[in-house]
């Protein structure tokens, strides 16, 4: 634990409240970006974007490393959140401090660390952009420029953020506590009592605008196989892995849940069905390109998805567009049972 406490405590009280839309919120395409970008520029095992509130550092974005939460005095990033400027540790077994910490001496043995603030509206250090190594590092000028672009990246991200309509809805009615009930803890989407309500707002916003919704079932084939054969953390990393792809892959706004075991929801307001297809179509090649590496070696991750579109003008409740989807899933699923399907009910 660091010696050094956190400066800002007091006024991060008085930080924009804005900020605080963002605490316990869904991955995010906008950051998991950043959160890759810096991960191969920088060329580190670890890269994070993350948010500190009330004695915690929430992580926003993570990559390579599976954690959401850590107690603040207990992170890296205190020192960075109390300086308010760009930190570098080349190797943190030569700094006093870092030293002792319990992520240098115990898992994962951090022994780099490179943090730049993020601010709010008001010019308080509310989060960072975080880069963390297994080994010393000597960092370049060209590495510190790149931190401080990506973290500069970070802020207007964070800055500029903004949910769809139904889920500012049910941001903006909850405090953190009820909100973080609504995240599944293993994907970091939307849970299932999440998604219902999602799609109950969806459906009136699209009544009332007379605009195109779709709901989009899909699991993961073979997913039972896998936890057979490879093991529950493998099955583990196979469903973060697709509720990554995604977030990375449906726009900005999409509503992604976790709906129960290896099945997702996806709920795409404002949609032609045209649209549907490209997006539906996109989530099928993104599985089919990149096999997930994991200890017992490749992982082929394939997906089955069925959707239920509902065209401007019709009324359709949630329940039934669930319904339909599921029936889409289901023949896509008897059509093939060696690869990704997908099938689309109009209504």
């Amino acid at each position: 634990m660091l010696e050094r406490p956190f400066a800002n405590t007091e006024t991060l009280r008085l930080a924009d409240l804005h900020s605080l839309a963002i605490f316990y919120t869904p991955l995010d395409a906008r950051f998991d970006r950043l959160t890759r970008l810096a991960q191969k520029a920088l060329g580190v095992q670890v890269a994070a974007i993350a948010l500190a509130h009330q004695g915690k550092l929430w992580f926003k974005s993570v990559q390579g490393w599976n954690i959401h939460e850590l107690e603040l005095s207990a992170s890296f990033c205190a020192r960075t959140l109390a300086r308010g400027d760009l930190t570098i540790v080349e190797d943190t077994r030569l700094d006093a401090e870092f030293a002792r910490h319990q992520l240098v001496q115990g898992a994962p043995h951090f022994r780099f660390y490179a943090g730049f603030p993020i601010r709010d509206r008001g010019g308080i250090v509310v989060g960072t952009l975080a880069a963390y190594d297994l080994s010393p590092r000597q960092v370049s000028p060209a590495d510190v420029q790149a931190l401080r672009d990506l973290g500069d990246l970070a802020q207007r991200e964070f800055l500029t953020a903004e949910l769809c309509d139904a889920q500012a809805q049910i941001i903006g009615k909850l405090d953190l506590a009820r909100r973080s009930a609504m995240i599944d803890a293993l994907t970091r989407v939307w849970n299932r009592r999440a998604a219902e309500d999602l799609l109950a707002l969806a459906v009136e916003q699209a009544e009332r605008e007379d605009t195109g919704l779709a709901v989009c079932m899909l699991d993961v084939d073979r997913f039972k196989e896998i936890n057979d054969t490879a093991g529950h953390q493998v099955g583990d990393q196979v469903l973060r892995r697709v509720a990554a792809t995604l977030v990375s892959n449906v726009r900005d706004g999409d509503s992604v849940c976790r709906y129960g075991g290896d099945e997702f929801l996806v709920i795409l307001q404002r949609i032609s069905r045209e649209e549907v297809e490209r997006i539906t179509g996109r989530i099928r090649q993104r599985m089919a390109e990149f096999p997930l590496r994991t200890k017992s070696g490749q992982v082929m991750v394939g997906i089955s998805a069925g959707t239920a579109w509902r065209a401007p003008g019709r009324h359709m409740s949630g329940e039934s567009l669930i319904e339909l989807a599921d029936q889409a899933l289901y023949r896509a699923k008897q059509a093939s049972r060696s690869g990704s399907r997908s099938g689309i009910t109009a209504s």
